[in-house]
């Protein structure tokens, strides 16, 4: 735990999440460099509530916190399981992906190992104040010359659904967080990405009791592979990463719709295990009836009331463009994350460039674009699709991301970014509008 004495910082990051832990364990061995984190919550937690049985990664365990900018650091992966005692046992297992559960534990051992985090110590407000920020927390103020906000996306809940959230309906990012039973129920699962797989997979091997029926839908045409192939993994490159942030709005729009199914499909293995579960129910077991559990992609949910103790769903159905009603016990959202202005940046919020739809307005070096001296820079983490791409929201360039904020914040170039040679010729980079010209609320709009 880090001195409480020490109250001014160079950063001051709120939130410790991955993306912040990575800043952190790269920040701490540079001489000179002075940097803290605070987290609302008592000790490293990484979407406790998605940590599902079986439930993977779908990114190499090598894009971890540090290894891509900084390989000799203690806090990488291979590090952790030496000290660990299994990275025998892990080469054995021959696994391109690693369990959500172990990569929780992974973040909770780096947090383990850094000193510059302060737990239970949820941020109130930030304020600016003559050259330096005012961090306003539950364990005292904090000042630093710098921010990093890092407290995440909050869950993103259909209009229809929202009156009636409880234990009966619920996000999947509060599913393991107690105990529960789904016996005999009748279930929807609302979703069809990665999330959406998981959360049906467990119901089909009856992790929480035996449902009567399972229904899974989602808006997508159908139940859609993740595009793993190496040249889409080009995408999660700093080369092409620095050619997006150029373009312009109309055209990273669309190239980050074209690029969806590259970071917001369903692994091939959760795909296949899902199927052949299907199939050995339905054509070994001799399960005809399909009762048990139901497919209906291409729909979308858009109405929902109370019938009784149970739950009535309205589905348009999006080849035949015709309603169709369900009913059930209860539902199961697994409809992602939005962005959110943190509450607490209430009191320089109008100092931020922030656009017609609620998005920070980033520089390249990560930075919101802000009516405040130059020298202090509000870095974000997790804000930035719309301006950096698919690769922004993704682990693949955390630790990219890290060095290019550290590296902007002291000054100089301490971790070596220039780019490797790339497989693909993306074309010369666009000019970009310089960092000053952003300043005025005349960013990337």
């Amino acid at each position: 735990m880090m001195n409480k004495d020490m109250k001014h910082f160079d950063l001051f990051g709120i939130g410790i999440g991955p993306f912040n832990l990575s800043i952190a364990a790269l920040s701490q061995g540079i001489n000179g460099l002075n940097t803290a984190f605070a987290d609302a919550h008592k000790s490293m937690t990484w979407h406790p509530g998605l940590l599902l049985n079986e439930a993977r990664m779908q990114t190499s365990p090598l894009k971890d916190m540090v290894t891509a900018v900084e390989p000799t650091n203690p806090l990488s992966f291979l590090s952790y399981l030496v000290n660990k005692r299994k990275i025998y046992a892990y080469m054995a297992a021959q696994m391109d992906t690693i369990s959500r559960i172990e990569f929780a534990d992974y973040l909770a051992w780096v947090a383990s190992r850094v000193d510059n985090l302060i737990f239970d110590n949820p941020v109130d407000a930030v304020e600016f104040s003559g050259d330096k920020f005012l961090i306003h927390s539950k364990q005292g103020i904090f000042t630093s010359q710098h921010i990093c906000l890092g407290t995440g996306k909050v869950a993103h809940l259909p209009a229809c659904v929202k009156p009636y959230m409880g234990p009966k309906c619920l996000h999947a990012s509060r599913l393991a967080l107690k105990d529960r039973s789904y016996q005999g129920k009748t279930v929807a699962v609302v979703g069809g990405g990665q999330t959406g797989a998981d959360v049906f997979l467990n119901l089909l091997q009856r992790q929480w009791g035996e449902p009567t029926r399972v229904i899974w839908i989602s808006r997508r045409p159908n139940f859609q592979a993740l595009d793993e192939g190496v040249f889409t993994d080009q995408y999660f490159t700093p080369g092409y990463g620095e050619i997006f942030y150029g373009l312009s709005e109309q055209v990273k729009s669309q190239e980050v719709k074209h690029q969806k199914l590259s970071s917001d499909g369903i692994t091939s293995a959760s795909l296949n295990e899902i199927y052949q579960h299907l199939y050995q129910e339905r054509f070994i077991k001799g399960d005809k009836s399909g009762d048990k559990w139901n497919l209906r992609p291409h729909r979308t949910l858009t109405k929902m009331r109370e019938q009784g103790d149970k739950f009535e769903l309205t589905l348009i159905n999006g080849i035949t463009n015709c309603d169709e009603l369900l009913e059930v016990d209860e539902l199961i959202l697994c409809t992602g994350f939005e962005s959110q202005i943190p509450s607490y940046l209430a009191p320089i919020k109008q100092k931020l460039d922030i656009d017609r739809y609620g998005q920070f307005n980033l520089n390249r070096e990560f930075s919101v674009a802000w009516d405040g001296p130059q020298t202090n820079k509000v870095y974000a983490v997790n804000a930035g699709i719309h301006s950096h791409g698919i690769l922004e929201p993704q682990l693949s360039l955390a630790a990219w991301r890290s060095a290019i904020i550290i590296n902007d914040m002291l000054g100089h170039d301490h971790f070596d970014l220039s780019l490797e040679e790339s497989i693909i010729d993306w074309g010369q980079q666009p000019p970009v509008l310089n960092k000053e010209s952003t300043i005025k609320h005349q960013g990337i709009k």
